[in-house]
Parts: C-alpha cells; structure tokens; sequence
C-alpha cells in the first residue's frame, strides 16, 4: 500500500502534462509557451495538497486533485495548436485524462484497503502518464512532460 503515495508525484506529472496563421491557430512557440504556462500553473496546485501519508489519505487526495486535474485538461484543451501537432496534441491529452478514471479506481482501492486493486489502479495511471509525457516530449512541451 505504499506505493499509493506516488499518486502525489504521479498527479504532479499529469498536472505538469500544455498568434499564429489568419486561422485562429497559435504559433508553435505561442503554442508551447501557453501549454507549458497552464500545465506548470496545474503542477504547483498540485503540488500544493502535499502527499498522502497513508493509504487512508489517498481518497481525500485523490478528490482534490480530481478537479484540478479536470481544469487543467479544460484549459489545454481550449488552445488552438499549429494544425500540424494537434492530433498529437489531442493524444496527449486524452492519455492525460485517462489519468481520472485510474485514480477513482485508485481511491477505490486504497479506501477498501485492496492492495491489488490499487497496484492495478497505480500501473493504469503510469502507462497513462508514459504515454502523455512521450508525446509532449514530442511536441516540445517541457513542462507537461515533467516528471
């Protein structure tokens, strides 16, 4: 059950997950700079609620960084990136969001003291959050990609 406390620097990650032409769309280096500044502002709220001590904390954790998570996936996704990286950009933040479900499952897990269930829980966030940071990685967005 220990390994729940890495949900806080898992969430730190996916939180840290962020004009151009006449078509409304953003330079890339607007692009990179908008999406950096959003996903480094999520990281800090995160970052912010500390870590769980326990198992038992995971639960109220994961229900403050739920909506944080939330919002930060929001506002990314209202960037209008170059046209050439948005299905990428579009990935990334739907590997981002799958992060949501996982540590639902994870509080689940952790509040029945299931420390099957929350290992599962923890490995479903980390492919998730592999997955988003190789594609900011990709589209050169340092700060979503932090680990």
């Amino acid at each position: 059950m220990h390994r729940a406390l890495g949900l806080a620097l898992f969430f730190a990650s996916i939180a840290a997950g962020c004009g151009g032409g006449g078509d409304g769309r953003l330079s890339q280096e607007e692009f990179q700079q908008q999406a950096n500044a959003i996903c480094e502002k999520y990281d800090k709220k995160i970052q912010a609620l500390g870590s769980p001590q326990s198992p038992a904390d995971v639960p109220a954790y994961v229900q403050k960084g739920i909506p944080l998570l939330r919002q930060g996936i929001a506002e990314l996704r209202a960037l209008n990136p170059p046209a050439d990286v948005e299905d990428n950009y579009n990935r990334m933040l739907d590997e981002t969001a799958k992060a949501i479900p996982a540590a639902e499952k994870l509080a689940d897990a952790a509040e029945k003291n299931d420390a099957a269930a929350v290992q599962s829980a923890i490995k479903e966030a980390q492919q998730a959050d592999d997955a988003s940071d190789e594609l900011a990685t990709e589209l050169k967005l340092d700060r979503c990609a932090a680990d």
